[in-house]
């Protein structure tokens, strides 16, 4: 291998947003060679750590001015994560953009350009198919549509490796996906030019660890519920602190009632003051528009945890939901980190172990004041 691929792969091996994490696989439908807007987006996730906070010198003031514009888009662009490109690119863009022209109102240009290092860093070879990058390598159109199609293949990839019942071994698992990446990236680079990736590895400049900062999806919404069962009226800032579940579901859904008892096994395993469930019940039937018939299924089911009751989906649609059953953890500080479509555990995938073991991780983690 060249000296220069062999730095753009250290400088791009660090942290691959689309490559890792669950909601981002390839969309149905979706072209070879089409770009997609990353979901989360590296920069929101990013303007959320303190690590980059400290890395930018930002004063507090600051730190607070940019919270407050990553707050208004965050949210907006998460509930995008599951559409097709065609529908999902150009509202990212706009909202992205909309982040970035804020973002010139406060840090400085010093503070930008290391800002735009780190993204570009964090999201690896996928930057390469972002416009101002293509443009500063000097990409031409069949790199780029190249490029995308191999970032494509990847994401379809690993979303079958995900859900693939017969890989038992979630280190085996982990070690397919890998190997997914690594032939990704490598593929890609093989693709540029010796100026290009020259180009690209000064382009992401010096090196940030980024190994501790946190994936962050977005600031979990409010529950937009007026009836509740085992509970009166609460709201995610009253659970600040605490690690806490969040599950849509319908008592008619098969998918759904096979997940409850793992709900349940979680609310008995942690500590409840640092662990809560709440469950959202969004009917899929009329039949299930009975508050008491999901009352009586709630007891029966031996569900002892909050239940908001979404009729009108009000709750669904805030949070973008689309399918029965979905699995959402939110982190002590109010954020969605991770979530899961579909029924625990079904045909064996692990995904219930997959789950508990990130809870565990989020209680283990310290929250911010």
């Amino acid at each position: 291998m060249r000296s220069s691929a062999r730095k753009m792969l250290a400088a791009v091996a660090i942290l691959s947003t689309a490559l890792q994490s669950v909601g981002t696989a390839a969309t149905p439908g979706q072209r070879r060679g089409q770009r997609m807007v990353p979901i989360p987006h590296p920069i929101t996730s990013l303007l959320r750590s303190g690590r980059i906070h400290r890395e930018l010198r930002l004063a507090p003031e600051t730190a607070a001015q940019i919270e407050k514009a990553v707050d208004e888009v965050d949210l907006p662009l998460w509930r995008l994560r599951d559409l097709p490109p065609e529908k999902r690119n150009e509202q990212a863009d706009q909202l992205v953009g909309q982040l970035r022209r804020r973002l010139s109102e406060i840090l400085s240009v010093r503070q930008t350009d290391r800002l735009n290092q780190i993204v570009w860093q964090a999201q690896g070879v996928e930057s390469l198919v972002e416009p101002e990058v293509a443009i500063r390598l000097k990409l031409t159109a069949d790199q780029v549509a190249s490029i995308a199609a191999m970032l494509n293949t990847g994401y379809q990839r690993i979303a079958e490796l995900r859900l693939d019942p017969q890989i038992q071994s979630e280190s085996v698992r982990l070690a397919h996906i890998q190997q997914v990446q690594a032939e990704t990236r490598q593929n890609i680079v093989a693709t540029l030019s010796g100026f290009q990736q020259n180009a690209f590895t000064l382009l992401v400049g010096r090196r940030l660890n980024l190994s501790q900062v946190q994936s962050v999806a977005c600031k979990a919404p409010e529950f937009a519920a007026e009836t509740w069962i085992n509970s009166s009226p609460i709201r995610l800032s009253d659970l600040k602190g605490k690690v806490t579940v969040v599950h849509f579901y319908a008592f008619g859904c098969g998918n759904c009632v096979r997940s409850l008892p793992y709900y349940n096994d979680w609310l008995k395993r942690f500590d409840a003051d640092t662990f809560r469930i709440v469950g959202i019940h969004r009917p899929e039937t009329e039949r299930e528009r009975d508050v008491e018939k999901v009352r009586q299924k709630a007891a029966e089911a031996a569900m002892e945890y909050p239940i908001a009751i979404d009729n009108e989906s009000l709750a669904w649609n805030a949070w973008g939901n689309h399918t029965w059953p979905t699995t959402y953890l939110i982190d002590k500080n109010g954020y969605v980190r991770y979530w899961w479509y579909g029924e625990l555990n079904w045909q064996d995938n692990g995904s219930e172990k997959h789950l508990r073991d990130r809870i565990q991780g989020l209680i283990r983690e310290s929250a911010e004041s």
